[in-house]
């Protein structure tokens, strides 16, 4: 059961722990200071959940991915956030680290970027990226900034 939440503990390699880290602490900052603690905590074990039903729905729809693919990392986390802070937080500066140059942009423009990048996740490395598990993460993060903000 705690499997569809502990994967996003595991990581492939060091580069994609960092990878991880590094866009967690772009949409981080920004979303703490919008939610809290506590909200930040059930955004990142909604989006862990949300990215394993994801996974699982893009290895039922999917021919090419095999039926053993693992599922690792953060990523649907961080999709989460990149959702939460789209839809809370979108007029936020943040961060986005292009290679090594530092890029200041609107979180509202992490939407199109994600959309595009999930896209080419898709067509393109299916089998080196959980796509369903981002796409996944993504919704689950939307739909609670929709659900927060209403509050």
């Amino acid at each position: 059961m705690w499997q569809g939440v502990t994967y996003a503990l595991l990581h492939g390699s060091w580069a994609h722990l960092l990878v991880n880290l590094a866009g967690l602490a772009v949409t981080g900052s920004a979303l703490e200071r919008v939610l809290g603690a506590r909200r930040m905590v059930a955004l990142f074990t909604l989006g862990a959940a949300a990215g394993a039903c994801g996974f699982l729905a893009s290895l039922s729809v999917d021919a090419r991915l095999p039926a053993g693919m693992d599922c690792v990392g953060a990523s649907a986390v961080l999709a989460a956030c990149i959702g939460a802070v789209t839809t809370l937080a979108w007029r936020e500066r943040v961060v986005l680290w292009v290679a090594v140059l530092p890029v200041r942009l609107r979180a509202g423009w992490l939407l199109p970027l994600f959309l595009a990048f999930s896209v080419c996740e898709a067509v393109y490395w299916p089998l080196f990226t959980a796509y369903g598990a981002h796409v996944g993460g993504w919704l689950a993060g939307v739909l609670l900034g929709v659900l927060w903000r209403r509050r």
